[in-house]
């Protein structure tokens, strides 16, 4: 039934368009249109489009006269007519008025003989054959082999066509032979006249070639589509570029110059293109690498005003040089990029604030841990570093860092005594949508992800669970990460720095932390020293830190009481090391603020300090019990503040979290 309709439709269609049309009244009309220069002409072509089903093909009655061809012709231009079918006078015309292809209904020997044939032409005499072009000799052959006596008269205008037909009368001539234009003018005089009329086969090929013509059109136009698409885009890579980009060919002419070059170079594209690169801009190296055939790359150079990293390059299409193309960068804009990098990095969190000249610090313990820090940062292992609780292990870790090849990219730090469990696999590898309840929309990515190109460190790093360091091995083995809830492996490029305060050995040897681990961990080992082994640094950094408190000035008198008192401790193993340090001079600022009586409250102090290590003092009872009440009891006094419950237990921030951790104590 749909079959039935569809033929239906288009044999609608078909007669519909083959009815007849006056070009001046239409509004559209096909890309192929038929001129035809007699009513007879059109009726035939229009039969043959209704007997093929051809639909597409417009068929128009022009009337004789140059003046009318192009007027018609230019109409049906506008109206969407891109190829035309006509005789041959006609398509002279419309080729010099107009843009449109012409296809011919030239006059075979076939027509001519089916004419002589149908006319029966034996009578003796002239005959005279007018024509736009001169008679093939096909058909003037023809004419001898049959004994037909004729001669040749050709026209190009209206006003020909008389003098054409009045010499064929002159020169005695029993008959004409041509077309349109010459059958009024014959009438008129009274000279009998013969229109050749195109076989069907003649306009069948026409159309053929026609059709053809236009597959061939769109084809091109789909072909100069997609090349100027990609031109517009190759145009737009090139002015939209932060890159000076400027190519010469194979005799130094500059071809390539874009937007960015014409600011840098002071020039414009216009006036430089064709001209030799040594006219346009002296000294720019390009004819050089066009004779060696060599890249250079990252070479520094003045252009003009602005120095720039410039990199050239030869082009080479089929093994031969054809130019050479190069590109400038602006340092300075280089360097504003840089700059905003590592801002964007420092607004995530993900960038190292500390180096080795912020390690403050006289001793020769600390010196020589720096100069071993300084050689493991020309390196990309692991590095694991040991040390007691506020001994620096972070500030290290940074200055290694900012040190490396590394220094650019980002730097994450994760405390892994401070995450859950449950989240730390989470928070190291990222997880994808809906891996948990809870998940954020979309997943999010990992630490290791965060820290592509840079660092990250772990600290505490002894206080991961076994099955996280399955996870963490896999990453340092294979170097690529799979998100919790995803299968896909994500490559990660990281270098990995990790710190601890207890013993990893006496962990691997007791089944808490996997051996083949801590070997891939401990590729570098650092050892920093206690404060209590720095010897005069305590004073050292004692008054760096008092200064600071002070906002940078301090008196002589306020500088002298701090030293005063710092000495009434100098026997003080400092087991809580540059974090206890620091929290003593930050409560001696206090006091010293408030013209509180010291003696009395430096006994309190030292009275609590004097006892040894939170790990060396005996609770007593039962040791655990008590240790546990106490972190209770000072969680209790100090509820807004973590930091200060860690503070009057002597221990950090880090250390009362594991202690919480083990005891099962929460916050509330």
């Amino acid at each position: 039934m749909e079959s039935c309709y569809i033929v239906a439709s288009v044999k609608v269609e078909v007669e519909h368009m083959q009815q007849k049309m006056d070009w001046k009244q239409v509004e559209h009309v096909h890309e192929i249109c038929i001129m035809a220069p007699t009513q007879q002409l059109e009726e035939k072509a229009r039969a043959i489009l209704r007997k093929r089903g051809i639909a597409d093909v417009d068929v128009f009655v022009t009337s004789n006269g140059r003046r009318e061809i192009i007027a018609c012709a230019r109409a049906l231009a506008a109206k969407g007519a891109r190829i035309i079918i006509s005789r041959k006078g006609t398509q002279q015309i419309v080729e010099e008025s107009t843009d449109l292809k012409v296809v011919g209904l030239n006059n075979t020997l076939t027509d001519y003989l089916r004419m002589l044939k149908d006319w029966g032409l034996h009578t003796p005499g002239l005959i005279a054959f007018f024509t736009y072009d001169p008679l093939s000799r096909e058909v003037m052959e023809m004419c001898k082999m049959l004994d037909i006596q004729v001669k040749n008269y050709i026209f190009k205008t209206d006003e020909d066509c008389w003098g054409c037909v009045r010499s064929a009368m002159a020169d005695g001539a029993v008959v004409g032979i041509g077309g349109a234009w010459t059958e009024p003018v014959s009438k008129e005089l009274g000279f009998p006249h013969i229109t050749v009329e195109n076989s069907e086969d003649t306009i069948v090929g026409a159309l053929e070639v026609a059709q053809q013509i236009r597959r061939i059109q769109h084809e091109e136009a789909k072909k100069q589509e997609v090349i100027q698409t990609r031109m517009e885009t190759y145009q737009a890579v090139l002015n939209f570029t932060h890159d000076a980009i400027l190519s010469i060919d194979d005799q130094c002419r500059v071809q390539v110059l874009n937007p960015v070059a014409e600011r840098i170079m002071g020039c414009r594209a216009a006036d430089s293109i064709g001209k030799s690169v040594d006219e346009v801009l002296p000294n720019t190296l390009l004819p050089e690498v066009l004779r060696s055939g060599e890249t250079q790359t990252n070479q520094v150079m003045m252009i003009g005003k602005t120095l720039a990293n410039t990199n050239r390059i030869p082009i080479v299409v089929d093994n031969q040089i054809r130019g050479v193309v190069a590109t400038f960068q602006d340092v300075k804009q280089l360097q504003s990029t840089e700059q905003k990098i590592r801002l964007k990095l420092h607004e995530k969190g993900l960038v190292a604030k500390y180096s080795f000249s912020d390690i403050v610090g006289e001793s020769k313990a600390i010196r020589n841990t720096i100069q071993i820090a300084r050689s493991y940062a020309s390196s990309q292992a692991a590095v694991l570093i040991h040390g007691e609780t506020g001994t620096g292990k972070e500030l290290f870790a940074q200055s290694i860092h900012n040190a490396s090849s590394r220094r650019d990219g980002p730097f994450v730090a994760i405390n892994c005594a401070a995450v859950n469990n449950n989240l730390l696999e989470s928070e190291l590898f990222g997880y994808e949508a809906g891996a948990f309840t809870g998940a954020a929309k979309g997943g999010r990515e990992g630490l290791f992800e965060l820290a592509h190109g840079g660092t990250i460190f772990l600290d505490e790093i002894g206080e991961i669970p076994r099955e996280t360091q399955v996870e963490l091995l896999r990453v340092l083995q294979e170097k690529e990460v799979r998100r919790v809830g995803g299968n896909r492996v994500i490559p990660v490029d990281v270098r990995i720095i990790t710190a601890t305060n207890k013993d990893l050995i006496q962990e691997t040897m007791e089944g808490r932390f996997r051996e083949d681990l801590y070997y891939r961990l401990n590729v570098l080992d650092l050892e920093l020293p206690p404060l209590r082994e720095r010897g005069d640094d305590v004073r050292v950094l004692g008054l760096q830190y008092f200064r600071k408190l002070c906002g940078g000035t301090v008196s002589d008198q306020q500088e002298k009481r701090f030293l005063d008192m710092l000495s009434q401790v100098q026997d003080y193993a400092w087991y809580g090391n540059i974090r206890e340090l620091q929290n003593f001079t930050e409560r001696v600022h206090i006091l010293l603020q408030n013209d509180t009586e010291i003696n009395s409250v430096m006994t309190e102090i030292m009275r609590r300090r004097t006892s040894g290590t939170p790990q060396e003092r005996k609770w007593p009872g039962d040791e655990a019990s008590q240790e546990r009440k106490a972190l209770v009891a000072a969680l209790r006094n100090h509820p807004g503040s973590m930091e200060d419950a860690a503070r009057s237990l002597g221990c950090s921030r880090q250390t009362l979290w594991r202690k919480m951790k083990k005891y099962g104590i929460s916050r509330e």
